[in-house]
């Protein structure tokens, strides 16, 4: 069978980042077919530990889940930056280098220091694409404030402070979901200014901010918020539309309804639900005038979708081509045949053995597909250091000076498994 060639391929990229942000936009590069080298400090990425705030095991040996979501794909090794060897084996491979990848978490300064910000390389490497997450961006007062996904995308971005039920607190966030955003857009940045680089040999830098990311992602309200409008946060019970609310089922559950056509489907859907009865009241059955009556249909719905489980409520609206659909936990996307169907999810393999699980686990595959490359095979992340002894050789290292750097901790290689 012929191997199908990937839209990146003969692509490197370095990687220096940490958590979840820039190494997410990294490791859509390496699905996407280039070859990622991931440059760890000795003491390795956080994200190694991170596991542990959402009940996975950190175990680098066996089992880092948290960590290989992040990083499958990619190569990894480990460089003392401080060191002037570090820096050394850091521009040999920026010289082979297409992309380089980074964040601030410790604001731009430490990039200056370590002679890696962008106008440090532009001159050095003008074709290279210099790829930058911050938290609140380059420019204004704040800079330099270490920035996070809690509070630069949801907190700062309009998003925690509005969306939430009326009368109750801001909403409780998932770490790592403004992360991701921004690894999209940074990805989609990176591959436009290669694009460019490949046609002139002029690199570009892309930055991507949480904050920015998270004002985008909001732009629709944040633009009629000079209007006057001011909806959030809301009570479901005071819905414009009630066919857009979610409404509890007698087995506890959530169902979520999208219906835009009111006008045309409501009496539809009071049928379908065993509420003609309602369809007498013209007061509901028309949006200019539900505004006015919206609690009390709401009332009435919120009676009768709980006579039903949700899954019962689910086959009535898919046979009427209704969109509803349940608000669904985690645990069931994991069997949710959507996603095995439509590749969303993945197995991977050589986990230790667990008598729920074997040796494979489910990891999440990045959302953009290509028709005629296919699917990327899944692998762990790398071992911290795991794959340094053979990058350096490939820069052309001998055993003799890999090993001196080693003992001048200028670099790291993976030692094997503690016994």
């Amino acid at each position: 069978m012929e191997r199908k060639q990937k839209p990146l391929e003969g692509i490197t990229v370095v990687e220096l980042a940490m958590f979840v942000a820039a190494p997410s936009a990294a490791r859509m590069l390496a699905d996407w077919g280039a070859t990622v080298i991931k440059i760890e400090s000795p003491k390795g990425d956080p994200m190694r530990f991170m596991g542990k705030l959402v009940s996975m095991p950190i175990d680098d040996e066996r089992e880092n889940p948290a960590y290989d979501q992040q990083n499958s794909g990619k190569k990894g090794i480990v460089l003392n930056l401080k060191s002037e060897k570090g820096r050394e084996v850091m521009h040999r491979l920026l010289e082979k280098a297409d992309v380089f990848i980074t964040n601030s978490v410790d604001h731009m300064d430490a990039l200056k220091r370590m002679g890696l910000s962008y106008e440090q390389l532009s001159g050095r490497y003008p074709s290279l694409v210099y790829g930058q997450v911050s938290g609140y961006g380059e420019t204004g007062p704040d800079k330099d404030k270490p920035g996070y996904d809690f509070t630069a995308y949801y907190a700062r971005g309009g998003i925690s402070g509005t969306l939430y039920e009326k009368g109750t607190s801001p909403l409780l966030t998932v770490a790592g979901f403004g992360d991701t955003q921004v690894g999209l857009c940074l990805a989609s940045g990176v591959c436009a200014a290669l694009v460019k680089a490949k046609q002139t040999g002029q690199g570009e830098k892309v930055s991507v901010s949480l904050y920015q990311t998270a004002v985008f992602c909001m732009e629709h309200l944040i633009a009629s918020a000079q209007y006057g409008n001011n909806p959030y946060p809301r009570s479901r019970m005071d819905l414009a539309n009630p066919l857009q609310n979610a409404y509890e089922t007698k087995d506890g559950r959530w169902l979520q309804g999208a219906v835009n056509d009111f006008d045309n489907r409501i009496r539809e859907v009071l049928h379908l639900i065993g509420r003609d009865d309602l369809a007498e009241n013209e007061e509901f059955c028309h949006f200019e005038r539900i505004s006015t009556h919206s609690r009390d249909l709401i009332v009435e719905l919120d009676k009768t979708f709980r006579e039903k489980n949700i899954d019962e409520w689910l086959e009535i609206f898919t046979a009427a081509d209704l969109p509803f659909d349940k608000e669904a936990v985690w645990e069931e996307i994991l069997t949710d045949p959507q996603a095995w169907a439509e590749n969303i999810l993945c197995h991977v393999g050589g986990y230790p053995e667990r008598e729920d699980m074997g040796t494979d686990r489910i990891l999440v595959r990045t959302p953009v597909k290509f028709r005629e490359a296919g699917l990327c095979e899944y692998r762990k992340g790398p071992k911290i250091g795991e794959h340094t002894e053979e990058v350096l050789k490939e820069l052309g290292y001998s055993r003799n000076e890999i090993d001196c750097m080693e003992a001048e901790q200028a670099v790291k290689a993976y030692a094997g498994p503690d016994i």
